[in-house]
This record gives structure tokens, sequence and C-alpha cells, in this order.
């Protein structure tokens, strides 16, 4: 069992999807949590409300990911309230913010948009956690890339790039912040079934499906798991790597 009593943790993007089933494991496994949310602040009142009928307090804070000044008061806040921040999780940037369509197509907001959505939203929050962390000499940080930030895939390119970032970003922070015992990871997805993956064609998911070695598409109940436990103390040795959770998508294909 992972056990993450007595911490706090700020999830961004934490109120659905993915972020949702990771606020929900941490608070499982004992801490407090602290969720961002774009805009729907019903659900994520009743997300919650949810997690406090389990047992642990749970903050909803609204907060648009890309904004700079607004990350430093999220962490302000969600000390303030909760005692203490000890994890963030920096989930926001999935893809709904990915522009499907050939590069010589892309326009410049369709690039922008989601270079700031994806990187420099985790840009933000591990700023404004950094110093509080060192400070502390204690800090747990997993981002959530993707796959396609490692191998690319045609029509997606500026949130490959963008994901593609995060892995400098993030091994450049396990650097500078290991001094401090604190440890930084990314967490690198495959196709997972979530909202924003409604309108997908079958023909992309049956692609995706043929990729994989085990022949199942993923779940937020796939991915969350290995996320909690790179923020536990059973992860204390582990900083600066890159974990796929993608069900062998990558591979080398076997022989006929």
């Amino acid at each position: 069992m992972i056990d993450v009593t007595g911490r706090v943790a700020l999830v961004t993007a934490g109120a659905k999807g993915l972020g949702a089933e990771v606020a929900r494991r941490l608070a499982a496994a004992g801490a407090d949590v602290a969720v961002t949310y774009a805009q729907d602040g019903v659900a994520a009142r009743g997300f919650a409300a949810e997690v406090e009928r389990g047992g642990r307090r749970c903050l909803p804070l609204q907060a648009d990911a890309r904004d700079f000044g607004r990350a430093a008061r999220v962490v302000e806040e969600a000390r303030a309230a909760l005692g203490g921040l000890h994890i963030l999780v920096c989930g926001a940037g999935g893809m709904g913010i990915a522009r499907r369509g050939p590069l010589a197509a892309m326009t410049e907001t369709d690039w922008d948009d989601a270079v700031v959505f994806s990187l420099k939203s985790a840009f933000n929050y591990i700023r404004a956690a950094a110093p509080h962390f060192q400070a502390q000499r204690y800090g747990k940080i997993v981002c959530v890339g993707s796959v396609n930030g490692l191998g690319g895939r045609p029509g997606t390119a500026s949130y490959n790039a963008a994901k593609a970032g995060l892995v400098g970003l993030v091994r450049t922070a396990a650097a500078e912040l290991g001094a401090w015992d604190v440890n930084v990871n990314l967490v690198a997805p495959g196709f997972i079934e979530t909202t924003t993956q409604v309108n997908t064609p079958q023909k992309v998911r049956d692609q995706v499906l043929g990729e994989c070695a085990i022949k199942r598409l993923g779940t937020p109940a796939d991915i969350a798991p290995p996320i909690v436990f790179l923020c536990s103390d059973a992860a204390r040795h582990v900083t600066g790597q890159v974990l796929g959770v993608d069900a062998g998508q990558y591979l080398p294909r076997p022989l006929p």
C-alpha cells in the first residue's frame, strides 16, 4: 500500500478526468488535496465533497493554468488552507488543447496555445512550489506528459513538441532541486479514455490499439497509480525519470 498520510498535495486540472483520479487516489492513500479547475465550479465542488466524505480535506481552486501569477497564489492558498504543501502533480494540458492537422497547415495560434497550456502551465506551478519545497527540504513533483512527446505522431506537432519540452523541464528541475531532497519525474501515458477523447475516430483508436503490445486502451485508473507511487516515499530514490504508461505502444514489433 502506498502511504502519503500527513502530506498535502496540489493537483492541477484535478477536478475531472485523470487529474480527479489522481487526487482521489492520493486522498485514499492519506493526503489532503487541493485541485484546480478552469471553469466548472459545480463539478469541482462536487468532487471536493466526494473526497471529504472519504475523510480527507479537499480544496477546489479556480485557476487558468497558463496564468503565472495565479499559480503562485494557488500554491499560497493551498498551503494556508491545508497547512503546507508536499506534493505537486502538474496535470493540466491534456489532449483537449491538441490541434489536429499537418504541420504545414498549423497556425501560430495553434502552436502557441498548445505550448503555453501544456508546457508553460507546468513551469508556472513548479516555479511557484519549488521555493517552498527547498525551504522544507522535501517535495514530490510529477508532470503528466505523453508518449507522443517521446516518439512523435503526425498531426499534432504543437502538442508533441510541448510534451517533449516537459521532459527537458522535468530533468532540469530534478537536477536543480535534488540537493533539497525534491524528486521530479514525468509520467508519459499513451491513449487514455477520457472525456477529451470522446470524438476521437474509431480508426485512430484501432490504429493505437494495433500498436500496443498489451491490447487494451488506457483509462485514468491505469495511469493514476504510477503517479501516486512517484508522489510517495516509496519512490524517494527516483528522480529525473520518464515513466511510459502506454501498454507498450512504442516497443519493437514482434516477428510475425
